[in-house]
């Protein structure tokens, strides 16, 4: 790794063939109960697969290993049978499930491990909870112009990285613990990276998380989710950012450009006569990729 980077994405996979059960992390900040804590263990199961998924709750400073195992199997009743009127038997049978999650000790490396991540990524969720950056209209009017411009976004991280709201040192300590830990996976970690939040004057908004700090102690961030009005959430960790549909009614004629920008960006478009105005209602996206849709022929 390079200086102090590690990526800040929500899941970070990992693979190694020397260990004989893959280590997993995943976080749940819900989980306080021993009941909670098992079910997330279980749901991370792999089929025919043990493993062992280790349950982090950050804020409670809680961390639960488990020994996890699924698998499935046809069974027959060799008793249970009946003509299937062909020469044949129709037999009794069943699909058998198991899924198991028993607890194991952690070790000191791991406890401690899981600490320094605990406090690190708990002082860091509090450095970016108390503030959420306002971005003037003259710098960017819309936090869909960043999707599909690394330029656009550049400059709003620009004019962040100008308020000098955050503390370096605090932001390194995360990723120092979170290389740390990764060093030790076998297999994988899943985590909710804190993220910080900007506003944008037709009220969109963009979240961007820390991905690494440089030579020089300057915080880098990556752009990771974009809302707006009426439900609107594009996930920018996708090849493709967008849904089929999207309920427009209401819509600032900024954002509505914005959005049409972003569409041709990624060789998306809609079927509308006129983009000039804000249409009522929900749009129909189409991928132009494979489509001979006149409006991809002849884009507006």
């Amino acid at each position: 790794m390079k200086l102090l980077s590690t990526l800040f994405i929500s899941s970070v996979l990992f693979s190694s063939s020397a260990l004989a059960i893959d280590n997993y992390y995943i976080e749940c900040s819900s989980c306080v109960t021993e009941s909670q804590f098992t079910q997330i263990a279980k749901d991370n199961a792999i089929h025919r697969e043990n493993i062992y998924v280790n349950v982090m709750n950050f804020k409670n400073y809680e961390i639960k290993k488990y020994a996890v195992y699924k698998n499935s199997k046809t069974v027959c009743d060799p008793n249970g049978r009946e003509p299937d009127g062909e020469g044949g038997f129709i037999y009794d049978c069943w699909l058998e499930k198991t899924l198991t999650a028993d607890k194991v000790n952690i070790t000191n490396t791991e406890l401690n491990l899981f600490i320094d991540l605990a406090n690190s990524t708990n002082a860091l969720n509090q450095e970016v909870s108390q503030r959420t950056i306002g971005v003037p209209k003259e710098i960017l009017p819309s936090g869909l112009d960043i999707v599909g411009s690394s330029y656009k976004g550049n400059s709003v991280i620009s004019y962040y990285d100008s308020l000098s709201y955050f503390d370096s040192s605090v932001i390194g300590k995360y990723l120092i613990a979170f290389e740390a830990l990764s060093k030790t996976i076998s297999a994988g970690i899943t985590i909710n990276a804190p993220a910080v939040k900007f506003t944008f004057s037709d009220n969109t908004v963009a979240y961007a998380v820390f991905d690494f700090v440089d030579s020089d102690g300057i915080a880098h961030l990556k752009f990771i989710k974009i809302t707006g009005e009426n439900g609107l959430e594009l996930d920018l960790t996708k090849d493709n950012p967008f849904k089929k549909n999207y309920d427009v009614s209401g819509m600032s004629l900024t954002s509505w450009q914005s959005l049409l920008t972003a569409f041709k960006a990624y060789g998306l478009a809609v079927n509308i006569a006129d983009t000039s105005t804000v249409p009522k209602g929900s749009v129909t996206i189409i991928d132009c990729s494979n489509s001979t849709e006149t409006v991809c022929r002849n884009p507006l």
